[in-house]
């Protein structure tokens, strides 16, 4: 999966895109912006196959990967119910 098709498909799960990190991560945040979806590089442009994303919620500072990109409402159901403390 290269950069843009997951920006594509973060913008149609309704995530807004942060251009900030490209050729590094591609990141997809929530309008509160309180949420984000990241794709790793070593995740997912290498592994096309079966590709990892994080989901992070920066207020709780907990994290949780998935096979599949959420929409922003179902990230947050997600890391209420499966998030694990992000690692220092």
């Amino acid at each position: 999966m290269d950069p843009q098709e997951i920006k594509q498909r973060f913008a149609s799960a309704g995530w807004h895109i942060d251009d900030s990190f490209l050729g590094h991560l591609v990141i997809g945040y929530s309008g509160e912006n309180t949420l984000s979806v990241v794709a790793h590089p070593e995740e997912v442009f290498e592994t096309a196959e079966d590709p990892l994303f994080e989901i992070i919620d920066h207020e709780q500072y907990v994290n949780h990967w998935l096979r599949e990109i959420p929409t922003p409402s179902q990230a947050a159901q997600m890391l209420r119910e499966h998030g694990e403390p992000l690692e220092e």
